[in-house]
């Protein structure tokens, strides 16, 4: 089994903290130093990373699309990309991108891309994934409107599968997504199923979905990011702010806190409370020497720490014993107190 996914400099596993990709695609529209603020913003608010989509149009599209004319409009440039990468790589983050076709891939191959997305309606592109799985990266991909079919035949493509850096993100590829659509036990059967790390791309509106996908297992949440949802085209009306994205980091980070530990243990400072908060057996009335200890005489209590008192889980060792000595009302009864 897969038990870890190495990613830049992260290793994520069962235990570790999630890896949070803000999802910025083509957000920026073409638009480098809006890009550059979306980066800085991302990372500022808690992002790990952040994810372009890199596109050849005249490859990836018919002319006659409105997909065509909107990443047209949202090109980057090799040189663009080379500061955007740098500008991150400054701010202690990591930027990788999703490429739409193998012209793109071979752009991002040159820039030494850590990382390579495969989108949900990339998961037919056999000969890209192929192509993809040569660079011997590590690949995230997301399953939006596939069957399980589909992913198998997906990572069939994949060469030396079982050595391969893999991850698989459940997403549901409707925008926004309802509460209702959104299945987020199947990040767990992803797991299962593929023996690989799973997590969420989520295309519902709020935190969330993204804090429910951590408590459900999820090791990689991705969310669509802008600094305005009012920046008309792409994604940004339906991204979150960066005010949204740092909340819901901060959420995200304390469920893992709350997720703390694979075996159920006391804390330590549970522990430390059992003298005081559990019951001891107690005497409810005044006991004579030679009296019969039984339910009716005793009483189990919680008193102040008392380095002698008999937890009441030890009941049965006093049960119908004899008192060797009188025991006044209230005082723990202890085994010096019995015959």
């Amino acid at each position: 089994m897969k038990t870890n996914f190495k990613i830049f400099n992260k290793n994520i596993y069962q235990d570790s903290p999630c890896l949070i990709i803000a999802e910025i695609g083509i957000n920026h529209l073409g638009e480098v130093k809006l890009c550059e603020e979306m980066i800085l913003s991302a990372l500022d608010a808690g992002a790990d990373c952040v994810k372009l989509q890199t596109v050849n149009v005249e490859e990836s599209y018919h002319p006659n699309t409105e997909s065509y004319r909107v990443f047209k409009n949202a090109e980057l440039n090799i040189e663009e990309l080379k500061y955007l990468i740098k500008i991150t790589e400054k701010n202690n983050g990591f930027l990788f991108s999703t490429p739409g076709d193998i012209s793109s891939l071979n752009l991002l191959s040159l820039l030494n891309i850590q990382a390579y997305k495969i989108s949900s309606g990339l998961l037919g592109n056999l000969p890209l994934i192929q192509e993809i799985s040569k660079t011997n990266m590590p690949i995230i991909l997301s399953t939006g409107m596939a069957s399980e079919i589909d992913i198998d035949r997906a990572l069939s493509q994949i060469k030396n599968y079982e050595k391969t850096n893999i991850a698989l993100l459940h997403c549901v590829s409707i925008y926004p997504a309802k509460n209702e659509f959104l299945n987020l036990q199947f990040i767990r059967h992803l797991s299962e199923k593929y023996n690989v790390i799973s997590g969420y791309s989520d295309h519902s509106i709020g935190p969330l979905a993204c804090i429910s996908a951590v408590a459900s297992g999820a090791k990689i949440i991705e969310k669509h990011f802008t600094i305005d949802n009012n920046i008309t085209g792409a994604d940004n009306s339906l991204s979150m702010n960066p005010k949204e994205f740092k909340s819901m980091c901060k959420n995200i980070r304390e469920t893992e806190e709350m997720l703390y530990g694979s075996t159920f243990k006391p804390h330590p400072l549970e522990e430390s409370l059992k003298k005081s908060r559990y019951r001891k057996i107690v005497a409810g009335v005044n006991i004579n020497k030679g009296d019969e200890i039984n339910l009716s005489n005793v009483n189990f209590m919680r008193i102040d720490d008392d380095l002698d008192s008999i937890d009441a889980s030890e009941w049965n060792l006093f049960s119908g014993k004899k008192s060797k000595k009188n025991i006044q009302k209230f005082s723990p009864i202890t085994l010096k107190c019995i015959l």
